[in-house]
């Protein structure tokens, strides 16, 4: 079985984790993980391994997610040997960190980009995922094994990756923030149920099943529910004449732009 080193341990490396095990593709005796912040290891399983710094960690392992904030890739990089990375594959899930700039620090090493979601918590993720030339095709499905016991997995163009972080790694938060919305107005509204919130994730759910059990287009979904006059017609002209999509659309814009701002630190 394949060690996998996690340096850094939040709760997307958890995620990754969690996937691991219970699709059984190593054993927790051959997970090993790093964390400055040591109470985040209690959510592991005691039979992990703890590195006592990273190029111990990395010296054990074959797969090496990178795993920690944006801001603090540079710092981790600095700190590895360059020297034992033959063989390696490392596996950063760093907004903003392109692969070039992880070799700029380690040199000709094999690397895999990652752009995940927070649902993988619950094993409904989304990834992309991208590599230099230098990944074999089974490492890459090792790292596609991975991410798909916990989602839906996409290869994509690493140029691709500052947009996906748009459109499905932050996205979920867009999300949370509209299912807030709509139950702050029921609330406004003087509806008074202690259900109200699972009501609108339900109805999220299963409008999102609609659409992909369908062969309908989103637009025949949406005259389905919306009749001349009506209702429904009603709320969508005030979403619309408020620029709903454009409001989404700047914000997706707005998200990508700070993935590339990311892209420049060094």
């Amino acid at each position: 079985m394949k060690n996998i080193f996690f340096i850094g341990t939040g709760n997307m490396a958890f995620a990754i984790y969690s996937g691991i095990i219970s699709s059984q593709i190593t054993s927790e005796n051959n997970i090993i993980l790093y964390d400055k912040n040591e109470s985040q290891y209690s959510k592991f399983s005691s039979k992990c391994k703890i590195a006592p710094n990273i190029n111990d960690g990395i010296f054990e392992a074959d797969y090496i997610f990178i795993s920690v904030k944006p801001q603090n890739v540079s710092e981790i990089l600095t700190c590895i040997d360059t020297n034992k990375l033959d063989n390696k594959v490392f596996i950063t899930i760093c907004a903003g960190v392109t692969i070039q700039s992880i070799e700029a620090k380690l040199g000709n090493v094999k690397i895999i980009r990652a752009m995940p979601n927070t649902p993988l918590l619950i094993g409904e993720g989304v990834t992309a995922l991208c590599k230099n030339e230098r990944v074999s095709d089974d490492e890459f499905d090792f790292a596609k094994k991975i991410f798909s016991s916990s989602g839906i997995v996409s290869e994509i163009a690493e140029n691709d990756i500052n947009t996906i972080t748009a459109i499905t790694s932050s996205s979920p938060a867009y999300v949370y923030t509209f299912i807030k919305a709509l139950c702050d107005g029921a609330s406004n509204l003087n509806f008074n149920c202690n259900d109200t919130l699972n009501l609108v994730c339900q109805t999220l759910i299963g409008s999102a099943r609609m659409i992909l059990s369908s062969n309908l287009s989103i637009e025949q979904q949406i005259n389905m529910v919306k009749s001349p006059n009506g209702t429904t017609e009603k709320a969508l002209n005030v979403l619309d004449n408020m620029n709903f999509s454009d409001i989404i659309f700047k914000a997706m814009k707005a998200c990508k732009n700070r993935a590339e701002e990311l892209s420049k630190i060094d």
